[in-house]
């Protein structure tokens, strides 16, 4: 629970940023931020589709264990956090950076912004506690085989619904 409220608080922190980082950039005219969100979104899906592994910005160590030092509850709900903002943790997928990115260029509503970040941080949770609920048996063993798979049609969905998006126009 700890860990679910704290990746549920880390996304809706990074749907502020976002959110303010968008209003920043609505002073760009609509084609601009169009153009913007087209080139990035195909820029980070070619990067994710030709490359091994991911090469974009993330931390790739694990937590320190001082998170932990002022008690488990305590740290899991830190840990979490950290691991619902998308910025101390590791980011296997283009698809976050895609949908980051296409929140900013896009400038809805505030709120919109921060409730599609929230639920980021919350699927986070959703997604550790079902690898964790499912690590023995065939499911972890397809997941296994299958991980750079999934993250990269993660990423090919995002920058389609992204396309999709701009192609029938940004208001």
């Amino acid at each position: 629970m700890a860990f679910a409220v704290g990746t549920t608080l880390g996304g809706a922190v990074t749907g502020l940023g976002l959110a303010v980082a968008s209003g920043l950039a609505s002073v760009l005219p609509v084609p601009v931020r169009a153009m913007a969100a087209v080139a990035a979104t195909l820029g980070l899906l070619l990067l994710d589709l030709t490359q091994a592994k991911l090469r974009l910005p993330q931390r790739e160590t694990l937590i320190p264990q001082e998170v932990f030092a002022q008690g488990m509850a305590r740290g899991i709900a830190w840990f979490g956090f950290e691991y619902g903002t998308g910025v101390r943790t590791l980011i296997p997928s283009a698809a976050s950076y895609i949908t980051a990115w296409a929140l900013v260029m896009f400038h809805l509503p505030w709120w919109q912004t921060l409730l599609v970040a929230t639920v980021f941080g919350f699927s986070r949770s959703w997604a550790a506690g079902l690898a964790m609920a499912l690590s023995k048996g065939a499911w972890s063993v397809f997941l296994g085989r299958h991980s750079r798979l999934l993250e990269r049609l993660g990423s090919v969905v995002a920058a389609t619904l992204v396309l999709a998006a701009v192609a029938f126009g940004l208001r």
